[in-house]
């Protein structure tokens, strides 16, 4: 289940931009609107290392992932030498 993220305008900010943030920091990021659309998002310094962790972990994965289907694909003879793209897609 995705839970809304809360939202505020600009406007909101600089009124009271003290809660805005207080509630960034305890209940998650804030999305702040401009004409009715996401313009930027606030959050707090372990929300933003968090990110970073799980956005490095996924790379990680990823990278893991390809060097493994490499290395499969050499096992069973199935690499080709290509010079261009098109040599690829022939």
């Amino acid at each position: 289940m995705m839970i809304l993220p809360h939202t505020t305008t600009s406007k909101d900010i600089q009124r009271s931009y003290r809660n805005v943030f207080d509630t960034a920091k305890a209940e998650g990021p804030v999305i702040v609107m401009t004409n009715n659309k996401p313009d930027v998002a606030i959050l707090s310094i372990p929300q933003l290392k968090d990110l970073y962790e799980k956005s490095a972990d996924f790379e990680m994965r990823e990278a893991l992932g390809a060097i493994k289907e490499y290395k499969e694909a050499k096992r069973k003879g199935k690499l080709i030498r290509a010079a261009s793209v098109d040599d690829i897609l022939a």
